[in-house]
């Protein structure tokens, strides 16, 4: 009935594999568990080989990359079961009721079930990457029913195949960034609701400071594309609404000119602060270059 999606690159999921499979194995819940890499051609894929041996789960490493979206667009059209659950591969259940708590709300297919993130509190909690996800991903349920489509995340949801069938991924996002944002919007415009529930992983793959200001680079270079696109897709993003309050300032220019120090402090003292201000001032020298 549940067709566990998984997108990999450059990462060892047969742990979550084994996890997933386990909790369905204690449910009469009929599933299958697909785990697809982008082409990676990672050494961690003879771990990844291993899921292959695991009933009713399958591994392939694709020969060319085809990008975030498209990969999921490909797991999702390789499922034979009614209801699709996406999940990130560097994510852990926070819990042993993980499966059985989405098996429980499958009977609306007119919903789109968001179970959350959630952060360790370990040795990551020095990096960047992880205040980040704590402040803005890590957020309570009540928070996160006040604004579905703003806290909807391709890490950790469950959709109905022939609704995902309707809508996809939008595959001009190959890289990093605010395929999720999109997807989110695209379910409210079509008047779709998205159910936050409090059904959690953790996030464990923690990017070092500049892995994580390298990928919000091209992340701000997607935002800015989408902006330009449909100013409707963007209209829930906290940085862009920041930004265009600084322009009664006259501020945008001025923190542009900081833009390298901003990230200098930001990756060496992995502080917020200036990460914040590092994204103000990038994403402005992105709007001069495109437009």
């Amino acid at each position: 009935m549940i067709s566990v999606l998984i997108p990999t690159y450059n990462w060892n999921a047969y742990s979550l594999v084994a996890e997933l499979q386990s909790q369905f194995n204690s449910t009469n819940i009929p599933f299958e568990i697909l785990v697809v890499d982008d082409a990676s051609q990672s050494e961690l894929n003879s771990e990844n080989e291993k899921i292959n041996t695991l009933g009713n789960c399958s591994f392939v490493e694709l020969e060319e990359n085809i990008g975030r979206s498209a990969i999921r667009n490909l797991l999702a059209s390789k499922a034979k079961y009614k209801y699709l659950l996406f999940l990130d591969a560097d994510v852990i259940p926070t819990h042993k009721n993980f499966v059985d708590d989405y098996a429980k709300r499958i009977s609306d297919s007119n919903k789109v079930i968001v179970g959350g993130i959630a952060y360790k509190n370990e040795t990551s909690t020095k990096l960047l990457r992880w205040k980040y996800g704590k402040k803005y991903e890590q957020v309570s349920l009540e928070i996160r029913e006040k604004n579905p489509s703003k806290y909807f995340f391709t890490a950790n949801f469950l959709i109905e195949k022939k609704l995902f069938s309707s809508i996809q991924f939008d595959e001009n996002f190959t890289k990093y960034g605010y395929e999720d944002v999109v997807f989110g919007r695209e379910l409210e415009h079509k008047g779709i609701e998205i159910h936050q529930i409090q059904n959690e992983v953790f996030h464990l793959g923690i990017d070092t400071n500049q892995s994580f200001v390298n990928k919000t680079k091209q992340a701000i270079v997607n935002l800015v594309s989408l902006e330009n696109k449909d100013k409707n897709l963007t209209g829930n993003i906290g940085l862009l609404k920041m930004y265009k309050r600084l322009k009664k300032f006259g501020l945008r220019s001025f923190l542009s000119l900081f833009t390298k120090q901003f990230e200098k402090f930001a990756t060496q003292h992995s502080s917020l602060f200036f990460f914040n201000l590092f994204r103000l001032g990038y994403l402005h020298k992105v709007f001069k270059n495109i437009n």
